[in-house]
C-alpha cells in the first residue's frame, strides 16, 4: 500500500527554532510559496531526513550537525514527526539512531526533486545512471548474481587455458618430426615398436593404457630405465612459455594512467562494502577500528564504489589476461620443479629452478605496474635452465643399452606419456564442458537481465516522452528514451529534428534538459514507487520561462491528480498558475523568517499556538508556555489588524512582518475608535491588562533579570488572550465577524454577528 502525508511537525529542526506544523489534511496536495530565506526548503529537508535518514546537502563532512536548529541546547530536542494514512508515520529524534534496514522500505523511493540537483541524473555518466537504476529498481541482488556468474566463468576460462597448455606440452613430448600428433600416429608408433620387438601390436590406445598389456609385452613391469627415458624425453622437449607483450603493455598503461588514482582503493572499498553489509560495526570502522558514523561510512563507501565501477570493469579485463600470464609462468616453474624432484629419484641432479617472479607479478593484486624486464628475465632464466637440464640429460643417458632394452624403454616411456596425455585431455575436456556451461548460463542470465531492463526502460521512456512533450508542445522534438549502452550503462536519447541524439546535451538548452529531468523524475516515481504516494518538488522552475511554468502547472494539476504533490516555490506567478489549476490543493504562504520565531505564514494560528502553550504549562515548561502565549497574541493582533485594515506605518519587505505588539495595539485602537467606538470602550480594559501581561509575564527575555513568571500568571494571561480571541468570532457559527463584507461593514457566515457591532434595541 502506498501512503500519503497527513501532517508534518518540525521541532528545533533546521530553520525552525520552536515548532512548525504543516497540515496536509487527509492527504491533499499542497503548494507552498515563499521568497528565498523564508524556510520553504526546511519542509523538504524534514521529509528527506525522515524517509531517507539524511539530507543530501548535509552529507559532506562537518555538516551533519546542521540538522539541529542553530539555537542548539537552548531549545527543545530536535525532532520530525510525520503522520501518514498508513504505517510509515512516526517521530524521529536527532541524532538518528535508526539502522539502514529500518529505512529499506523508503530510502530508495523516488519522491524528492530539488532545483539544485535537478539535472543530477541527466549529467551522470552512463555507468552512474546504471548504478542509480540498479538502486531504484532494487536490482542489487540480480546484478550481484550476474557479477558472481561472470567471475565463475572467468575462473573457468583460466582453468581451460592452463589445461590446454598442459595438453599441448604432452603433445609436444609425443611429437615425432613435423607431423601433427593424433591417436592414429601415436598408435602407429607403438605398433612399429611392437613389430621390432616381435610381439602382437595393440589394436587401440585403450589397450595400451591397460597395465596388463605392457606386462604381457615386456614379460615384467617396465624397468627404471623406462622411467629414466621418459624423464629424459620430457627434459629434451622443454620450452619456456612465451609472454605476449600486448596484455602486459595494456595493464601497465591502465594502472599508470590518471584513472589509477582510484584503482588502489577498489578492492579495499569492495571488501568494506561486503563487510558492512554482513556485519554489525557497532560504531567502529570494520577495517581500521576507528570510531565512525555507520550511515556516513556506508554513504562514502557507496559513493566510492560508484566512481570505481567503470574503471574496475576495464581492470577486470586486463587482470584476466595478466592472471593467465601469471598462471602460465607458474605452471612452467612447477613443471621444472617436478622434473628436478623426479631427477633426484633417478639420481640425475638438475640445477636449481629459478625463483618464481612473485615480486614482479605482485602488481596484479596491488594494481601496480609490472616490470616487463623481470618477466623477460624470468623467461630467459627458464630457457637457460632448460638448456642446462638438456645437457645434463644427454650426459645421463645410458651408454650402451641392448637393442631390445632400448625398444622396451622406448615403449614404456611412450605408454607413460600416453597416460599423462590422456589424463590431461580428460581434465581439459571437463574444464571445457564446465566453462561452456558457465558461458551459456552467464549469457542466458545476462540476456534475460538485459531484456527485462529493456522492457522497464521502454516503459519508463514512453511515460517520460509523454510528460516531456506535454511540457514542450508544438516543438519539433521526437521520442525521448532511456537506452542501454554497454553491458552496464544506460543513456538518455532524443530525436531532434530527425536526428537521434544520445546523449541529448548537444542539442538541448539548460531549460529543456531541466524539463527532461522533471519528466524523468515524475515517470520513475510513477512507475516504481511502492511505499510513497507523494512527491516533493523544491524550486524546480528556476530556468523555466513563463510559458513553460504554466505548462508544468498543467502537467502537475492534470497528469498527477491522483498523486499527493508538495510543490515549494519562490515564484509567485508559478504559485498562482498551480493553485488556479488545482483549486482543491491546500495553500501555504511563508511571509518571512526570524531567528527567534522561524518561518511565519499568512495563515493565522492563534488558537493552535494557545493550545501548545497550555501543553507546555501542563508539562511544567513555564518559559515555553509564556513564549507561545506571546506568539499567539501577536498572531491574533496581526489577523485582526489585517482584517479590519488597521493603519500601520509603512515597511518594506520582511520588515512588515516584524511588528511589535505595542504598535499592533495602537493600530487596532485607532480603527476601533473610527468605526466601533463602543467596542473599543468595552475592550480597552482587556487591552491594558494584556499589555501589562506582555511586559510582566510573557516577555521571556526579561525573566533572567526580574525573576521567572509563575505558572498561574502565565495561565491567566493565556486565558485572557483566548477570551479576546473569542470576541472576534460568532458564538453561533464560529466564523470571524469579518467573514463577509468589507472592513467597514462585515458579518460572520450566519449573519448573527457583525462589525461594527449592531446595537441591541
Amino acid at each position: 500500500m502506498s501512503e500519503r502525508l497527513q501532517r508534518l511537525v518540525m521541532t528545533a529542526f533546521r530553520g525552525v527554532p520552536g515548532e512548525m506544523t504543516v497540515d496536509f489534511g487527509p492527504g491533499q496536495s499542497i503548494a507552498v510559496y515563499g521568497e528565498n530565506g523564508t524556510g520553504k526548503s526546511t519542509i523538504a529537508d524534514a521529509l528527506e531526513w525522515y524517509f531517507t535518514g539524511q539530507i543530501e546537502l548535509l552529507t559532506h563532512e562537518g555538516r551533519q550537525h546542521a540538522v539541529r536548529n542553530l539555537r542548539g541546547s537552548e531549545g527543545p530536542l530536535t525532532s520530525v514527526e510525520v503522520a501518514t494514512d498508513g504505517s510509515l508515520g512516526g517521530k524521529l529524534v536527532f541524532p538518528d539512531e535508526r539502522r539502514p534496514e529500518a529505512l529499506e522500505a523508503t530510502s530508495r523511493e523516488t519522491f524528492l526533486l530539488r532545483g539544485r540537483t535537478l539535472a543530477d541524473f541527466i549529467n551522470k555518466t552512463k555507468t552512474e545512471k546504471w548504478k542509480a537504476l540498479v538502486e531504484i529498481l532494487r536490482l542489487d541482488a540480480i546484478e550481484g548474481l550476474r557479477e558472481d556468474l561472470q567471475r565463475a566463468r572467468n575462473e573457468l576460462r583460466k582453468q581451460v587455458k592452463v589445461a590446454d597448455e598442459q595438453v599441448q606440452a604432452f603433445r609436444d613430448a609425443l611429437a615425432s618430426g613435423e607431423g601433427a600428433v593424433s591417436e592414429e600416429t601415436v598408435l602407429g608408433n607403438i605398433q612399429q615398436i611392437c613389430g621390432m620387438l616381435a610381439v602382437d601390436p595393440p589394436l587401440s590406445l585403450d589397450q595400451v593404457l591397460d597395465p596388463q598389456w605392457m606386462e604381457a609385452v615386456a614379460g615384467a613391469p617396465p624397468s627404471a630405465a623406462g622411467g629414466r627415458d621418459t624423464f629424459l624425453a620430457e627434459v629434451s622437449k622443454l620450452a619456456a612459455p612465451a609472454a605476449e607483450k600486448g596484455p602486459l603493455e595494456a595493464w601497465n598503461s591502465l594502472v599508470s594512467s590518471e584513472r589509477a588514482r582510484a584503482l588502489p582503493h577498489a578492492s579495499l572499498i569492495q571488501e568494506a562494502k561486503r563487510l558492512l553489509a554482513t556485519a554489525s560495526i557497532d560504531g567502529r570502522c570494520p577495517l581500521c577500528g576507528q570510531a565512525v558514523d555507520e550511515k556516513e561510512l556506508a554513504r562514502r563507501i557507496e559513493g566510492s564504489v560508484l566512481s570505481l565501477m567503470e574503471a574496475t570493469r576495464e581492470l577486470e579485463q586486463c587482470r584476466d589476461a595478466m592472471s593467465q600470464l601469471s598462471g602460465s609462468l607458474r605452471a612452467a616453474h612447477e613443471r621444472r620443479e617436478s622434473l628436478a624432484r623426479r631427477g633426484k629419484q633417478l639420481q640425475i641432479e638438475l640445477p636449481p629452478v629459478p625463483s618464481f617472479p612473485q615480486a614482479a607479478l605482485a602488481g596484479i593484486d596491488a594494481l601496480a605496474p609490472i616490470d616487463a624486464k623481470s618477466i623477460a628475465d624470468d623467461q630467459a632464466a627458464l630457457r637457460k635452465w632448460d638448456e642446462a637440464a638438456r645437457e645434463i640429460g644427454q650426459k645421463a643417458a645410458p651408454s650402451a643399452p641392448t637393442t631390445r632394452e632400448s625398444q622396451l624403454m622406448m615403449l614404456a616411456a611412450l605408454c607413460q606419456q600416453i597416460r599423462s596425455w590422456r589424463a590431461a585431455e580428460k581434465k581439459a575436456a571437463e574444464a571445457a564442458r564446465a566453462c561452456g556451461l558457465a558461458e551459456k548460463v552467464f549469457d542466458a542470465y545476462q540476456d534475460k537481465q538485459k531484456a527485462d531492463v529493456a522492457t522497464l526502460l521502454a516503459q519508463i521512456s514512453l511515460r517520460v516522452a509523454r510528460i516531456y512533450l506535454a511540457l514542450h508542445p508544438g516543438e519539433e522534438l521526437g521520442s525521448v528514451s532511456i537506452e542501454p549502452w554497454t553491458a552496464k550503462g544506460v543513456e538518455l536519447a532524443i530525436d531532434f529534428y530527425g536526428s537521434h541524439q544520445r546523449p541529448p546535451h548537444g542539442v538541448l538548452s539548460e531549460s529543456h534538459l531541466n524539463s527532461l529531468a522533471i519528466a524523468l523524475f515524475l515517470a520513475m516515481a510513477e512507475t516504481f514507487n511502492e511505499k510513497l504516494r507523494f512527491l516533493v518538488l523544491d524550486d524546480v522552475i528556476n530556468s523555466f520561462d513563463r510559458e513553460h511554468r504554466s505548462q508544468l502547472a498543467d502537467v502537475l494539476a492534470n497528469e498527477f491528480s491522483d498523486w499527493q504533490l508538495v510543490v515549494l516555490t519562490h515564484d509567485h506567478q508559478f504559485f498562482e498558475h498551480l493553485t488556479r489549476r488545482a483549486p482543491s490543493w491546500k495553500k501555504l504562504e511563508l511571509t518571512s523568517w526570524s531567528y527567534g520565531e522561524g518561518p511565519r505564514t499568512t495563515g493565522y494560528e492563534a488558537s493552535g499556538i494557545l493550545a501548545a502553550a497550555r501543553e507546555r504549562l501542563e508539562s511544567g515548561d513555564v518559559g515555553g508556555a509564556a513564549a507561545k502565549a506571546r506568539r499567539a497574541l501577536e498572531e491574533q493582533l496581526q489577523e485582526v489588524c489585517q482584517a479590519l485594515e488597521a493603519p500601520l506605518a509603512f515597511r518594506r519587505g520582511q520588515a512588515n512582518e516584524m511588528r511589535e505588539i505595542g504598535e499592533l495595539f495602537r493600530g487596532l485602537r485607532r480603527t476601533l475608535k473610527e468605526h466601533a467606538k463602543s467596542l473599543l470602550d468595552e475592550l480597552e480594559p482587556a487591552f491594558k491588562t494584556l499589555e501589562a501581561d506582555v511586559q510582566a509575564t510573557l516577555n521571556v527575555e526579561v525573566h533572567a533579570s526580574r525573576g521567572r513568571s509563575g505558572s498561574s500568571e502565565v495561565e491567566a494571561a493565556v486565558r485572557r488572550i483566548d477570551e479576546l480571541d473569542r470576541r472576534w468570532s460568532c458564538p453561533a457559527c464560529r466564523t470571524r465577524i469579518w467573514h463577509r463584507g468589507s472592513p467597514q461593514a462585515a458579518r460572520c457566515k450566519c449573519g448573527k454577528s457583525a462589525f461594527p457591532p449592531v446595537p441591541l434595541n
